[in-house]
């Protein structure tokens, strides 16, 4: 009996391999991402996801980040529409009408709210023309694209100013490099530009009369299709911690992601040492101020029938 009672165990050979198993094999395993498709324009604004996905703070999170470019608003907008995107970075006169139309969509964050360091629109006047302030503008054409954030941005320069909207002749010239080229050629006497095209147009003797840095409002944002997300209900805040940690590094040292911005943005080459890198806002959703004001803009315009409420514009 005692010969038997002193019988070492066979147990600890096989629990060892286990362990040995688990210790040396589990950290190289590679777990399953979940997936998302980001729709996105080639503009500066989308720096932190474009950063983020370089740098790995969305694979951190879980998050395998397929960032899909669109050359226009509109294709973005039925690509999300036929369910082919999980969410996208837009402006957000564009995500309100979205929502009117009954897709499913909520905004995560603020993508860009204006910043008293740094323009992102400004009203230009052509090179020769003299213009150069808003007394000189007056009954003057300035080109715009309707119903847009040009549109927006353009009658809160007005109001900022005690202006009506009717102190300038709105024209509309849709396509940016059209209305850059007619505004260069004197064809027209002012534009609304974003940038970098503002500073390409001031470096080409154009004279920025009134730019953004002082109107206070959210610009353009970022949203998620929570349809898509519904089986996910973390998705989103890992989504946001992600984008976080990728606005915390451009914001630390913004020039060092210029290479980035130029090589995947629509960036004008001869502008890229005259334009400075923004400062990105860290992630917060648009107040209710920013949402409210925008849909009072949205229905004097007749683009909106009733206003959405809060809490469904935002996650």
């Amino acid at each position: 009996m005692k010969a038997a009672q002193n019988r070492p165990s066979n147990k600890w050979p096989g629990n060892f391999l286990y362990l040995f198993i688990l210790l040396f094999f589990v950290p190289h395993m590679s777990f399953a991402k979940d997936v998302l498709r980001f729709g996105v324009l080639p503009v500066v604004d989308t720096l932190p996801l474009l950063v983020g996905q370089d740098a790995g703070t969305f694979s951190d999170q879980g998050i395998d980040l397929e960032l899909v470019s669109f050359q226009s608003a509109l294709e973005r907008d039925a690509a999300l529409q036929a369910g082919k995107l999980d969410g996208y970075f837009g402006d957000i006169l564009n995500t309100l009408l979205l929502i009117q139309s009954g897709q499913p969509v909520k905004i995560l964050t603020t993508a860009f709210h204006t910043h008293p360091d740094h323009r992102m629109f400004g009203i230009a006047s052509a090179p020769g023309s003299g213009i150069e302030s808003m007394q000189q503008l007056k009954g003057k054409d300035v080109a715009i694209s309707r119903a847009t954030i040009i549109e927006y941005v353009l009658d809160a320069l007005l109001r900022s100013l005690a202006l009506p909207g009717d102190y300038v002749t709105k024209q509309e010239i849709k396509k940016m490099p059209i209305r850059l080229q007619l505004l260069l050629s004197s064809q027209i006497s002012a534009a609304l530009l974003p940038e970098p095209l503002l500073t390409l147009a001031e470096s080409k003797g154009a004279h920025v009369i009134k730019d953004d840095r002082r109107l206070d409002a959210c610009l353009t944002v970022l949203a998620m299709d929570m349809t898509h997300i519904s089986d996910k209900p973390d998705l989103c805040k890992r989504f946001l911690k992600a984008y976080g940690a990728a606005v915390a590094k451009i914001n630390q040292n913004p020039e060092a992601f210029k290479e980035i911005m130029v090589e995947r943005t629509r960036f004008p080459m001869p502008v890229k040492d005259l334009y400075r890198v923004p400062v990105f806002p860290e992630i917060a959703p648009p107040s209710e101020r920013d949402i409210m004001t925008t849909q009072d803009w949205l229905m004097q315009h007749d683009l909106l029938k009733e206003k959405i409420p809060y809490g469904q514009v935002v996650f």
